[in-house]
C-alpha cells in the first residue's frame, strides 16, 4: 500500500485546479497570438490605404498638370489643322503643323503608359509588403545568385560580365544591360512647346496664340 501513503503526502492525483489553470494559460496564450496577428493585419491594412491615398494625390496633381498642358497643345494644334482645311482648302496643311501634332500624340501616349505602369508598380510593391509582414518572415536576397540584380543566377557569366566591365569594348553578356537614354516627360513637353511657338511665329499666326503657348510653358 505504498502508493496510498505517497498520495497522502504528495496530495490528490486528480488535481482538477492544476488542470483548469493549465487550460486557462493556453487559451489566454493562444487569444493573445490571435491579437497580435490581426493587430499586425489591421496596422498593415490602413498603413496600405494611407500610403496609396497620399501616392495617388500626388501622382493625380502631376499627371494632371502635364496631361493638361499636352492637352492643350494637341487642341491647339488640331484646331489649326482644321482652320486650314476649311479655310485654304485648295491648299494642303502645312507639314509642320501635321509633324507637331503627330510628335504630341505620341507623347501623350508615352506619359499614359508611363503612368500606368508606375501605378502598377507601386500597387504590386505595396502588397509584397504586406504579404511578407503577414506572414512575420523577412526574406533575405541571394547575392550570389543574383550578383547583379537582373536574376541571372550564373556566377561564371556575372564573373565574365564584371571582367569586361575593366575592357569597355567587349560585347555586354546576358547578365549585363547597356544603358539606354531616358525619357525625360518633361523636357520632351518643353521642347514640344517651344516647337509650337516657333510655328506660331513661322506662319504669321495671332500674337495672341503665341502668348498662350508661352503661359504652357512657363505656369
Amino acid at each position: 500500500m505504498s502508493w496510498v501513503k505517497a498520495v497522502s503526502v504528495d496530495g490528490d492525483v486528480f488535481d482538477e485546479d492544476g488542470d483548469d489553470i493549465t487550460l486557462q494559460n493556453k487559451e489566454w496564450k493562444k487569444n493573445m497570438e490571435k491579437r497580435v496577428k490581426d493587430g499586425y493585419r489591421d496596422g498593415m491594412d490602413a498603413g496600405k490605404e494611407a500610403s496609396l491615398q497620399v501616392g495617388f494625390n500626388l501622382g493625380y496633381k502631376e499627371g494632371a498638370e502635364k496631361m493638361g498642358a499636352v492637352g492643350q497643345l494637341k487642341g491647339i494644334l488640331s484646331a489649326l489643322q482644321t482652320w486650314y482645311s476649311l479655310q485654304q482648302p485648295e491648299s494642303p496643311v502645312p507639314p509642320s503643323v501635321s509633324q507637331l501634332l503627330r510628335a504630341v500624340v505620341r507623347h501623350e501616349e508615352v506619359m499614359v503608359e508611363k503612368m500606368s505602369m508606375a501605378q502598377l508598380q507601386a500597387s504590386a510593391s505595396v502588397g509584397g509588403i504586406t504579404e511578407s509582414m503577414e506572414d512575420m518572415e523577412v526574406e533575405h536576397t541571394n547575392t550570389d545568385t543574383d550578383c547583379r540584380g537582373d536574376g541571372c543566377g550564373n556566377k561564371d557569366c556575372c564573373r565574365k560580365g564584371a571582367a569586361q566591365e575593366a575592357d569597355s569594348t567587349s560585347p555586354p553578356t546576358p547578365c549585363q544591360t547597356t544603358t539606354q537614354s531616358s525619357f525625360s516627360p518633361e523636357e520632351s513637353l518643353d521642347h514640344l512647346l517651344r516647337s509650337c511657338m516657333d510655328l506660331v511665329e513661322e506662319l504669321g499666326l495671332p500674337e495672341q496664340l503665341f502668348h498662350h503657348v508661352q503661359q504652357l510653358r512657363n505656369p
